[in-house]
């Protein structure tokens, strides 16, 4: 078992399909192309003494050499480590150190980073990876590695906002697993289609969501740097884009960006995860552009994909759909782990395939999450009727005012209605009374000359007094994390 099978299986009819396009680099691929970029580096990581098992650390952008680097490590048999490529070289050597990784492939120069990290870490330039990939030197016939369905395979680190970064362990079945929920739940690619992603490759989204299906499909993805309204308004056209799958941030800033409207509708479909989306831009994007923006929920530790809310409009912000059947279900549970009524908020816990083996090194922490089979998400939410999912927000971040629970998302969601208010991101503030009270940041129209007082009152009008903001901040921008989440622990610290 082995993820590279996609890409070595392609049948000749395939094999000059481009697979890869960097945008920043204009360099192009064909699914050949890829096999033998893959082949000559994994023949050189091998040549280097790496055994299957050996953890190998990626630290690089969205491109070529990301995905090139990901597969060749996969095809000998090694543990990939995806690094952000946004952390500079005094942070990256935890994910080194933490993960055990012996090598790194980094975009930042050696002298930048060998210093920091134990002398026998091998780093490895991105140039070096595209001059083995370039050379015929290393271009020799190779078996692929056969992994175990519960062998190691992948390392991707959490965000760490209630602590350090941990591990989250995956196998290579778990990555066929989220090809079996895409295909019940997502999108099942034709060759012709061109997936862009500017989501980061370092990220499951990336790296899972994309890249996985398009070389079991056969469809052609564009990579992006960055995120930019622009630029991807310039890809969708110059490069046919059928599909595109961001956060709400991208979203809400596309349907400001009036030059890319109309070219929105050329799109088969958008998908949007990472945090619920307001029922206020789902339903403006379906107006604007007469597809819907699909929404799915899912973490690392399940590998992605939990649920999908797919070709209709949310019933409510948080509304994400349902679970692939036969594959994953899910349950939501008071503290006591009884099953509650539909309607009744509680923790969100999942069981089935594609469950993550544990967090690495971490035994207590794994045997919080992972209990008799199950996975506890650590995020709230209700079943509707229909057993679709509502996500309410993390454990965490649920605000307690005088014993009352509050969901920021509740809050946000009357926040946005406003017509002069652009994005909002809601927390709990300690307050010598009530314990906690609500706290808003709001970004608003530029030209709008709304007030503190004006909105407070206009949300009184919407939700009970006790989930009403005592205090409304207005910011330019919020503070977010490389997958372009509100980062609500930056945002309670300024």
């Amino acid at each position: 078992m082995n993820y590279c099978n996609w890409l070595f299986d392609t049948k000749d009819k395939d094999l000059e399909r481009e697979i890869i396009i960097d945008w920043e680099t204009g360099k192009r691929l064909t699914f050949k192309g890829l096999q033998t970029e893959v082949v000559r580096l994994a023949n050189f990581l091998k040549s280097k003494g790496y055994v299957p098992g050996t953890v190998i650390a990626t630290h690089l952008y969205n491109g070529i050499e990301a995905a090139v680097a990901f597969l060749a490590a996969e095809y000998i048999g090694c543990v990939v480590c995806l690094v952000d490529p946004l952390f500079k070289a005094d942070e990256v050597p935890y994910y080194v150190e933490d993960s055990g990784a012996k090598c790194l492939i980094t975009h930042l120069e050696k002298d930048e980073i060998a210093g920091k990290l134990p002398s026998e870490v091998d780093v490895i330039n991105v140039r070096e990876v595209q001059e083995v990939c370039e050379s015929d030197e290393f271009e020799k016939s190779l078996e692929i590695y056969d992994f175990e369905e519960n062998e190691l395979a992948l390392l991707l680190y959490t965000s760490g906002s209630t602590s350090t970064p941990k591990g989250v362990m995956l196998t290579t079945g778990c990555c066929h697993t989220f090809l079996r929920k895409n295909h019940q739940s997502m999108y099942r690619y034709d060759p012709d289609d061109r997936i862009l992603c500017f989501v980061p490759f370092s990220h499951g989204f990336g790296s899972i969501s994309v890249l996985i299906p398009a070389l079991a499909y056969k469809a052609g993805i564009v990579f992006q740097k960055t995120f930019h309204p622009a630029k991807v308004a310039e890809a969708v056209i110059k490069e046919n884009i059928t599909h595109m799958l961001g956060v709400p941030t991208h979203y809400r800033q596309l349907l400001r960006y009036e030059p890319f409207i109309n070219n929105l509708g050329k799109l088969k479909a958008a998908f949007c995860s990472a945090a619920p989306i307001s029922c206020e831009v789902a339903r403006q994007w379906y107006e604007k552009t007469g597809i819907y923006l699909d929404e799915g929920y899912g973490m690392s530790e399940a590998t992605t994909l939990i649920t999908t809310r797919m070709s209709r409009l949310p019933s409510t912000s948080g509304d994400v759909g349902h679970p692939p059947e036969g594959i994953i279900s899910v349950d939501i549970v008071d503290d006591n782990d009884r099953v509650v009524e539909n309607g009744t908020i509680g923790e969100i816990r999942v069981t089935g395939q594609g469950l993550m083996l544990g967090y690495l090194n971490r035994p207590k922490e794994t045997a919080e999450r992972l209990r008799n089979g199950y996975l506890y998400t650590g995020d709230l939410g209700y079943k509707n009727p229909d057993g679709s999912l509502v996500v309410c927000g993390r454990k965490t971040e649920f605000i307690n005012v005088a014993g009352l629970k509050i969901s920021p998302v509740e809050v946000e969601t009357a926040l946005n209605s406003h017509s002069d208010v652009i994005d909002s991101a809601v927390v709990g503030v300690t307050d010598e009374v009530y314990g906690e009270v609500v706290k808003a940041f709001v970004i608003k129209k530029q030209d709008s000359n709304l007030t503190e007082r004006e909105l407070i009152k206009y949300v009184s009008d919407k939700v009970a007094n006790f989930k009403v903001p005592k205090y409304v901040v207005f910011v330019d921008e919020f503070p977010r994390n490389n997958v372009g989440k509100v980062d609500k622990k930056a945002l309670k610290n300024m």
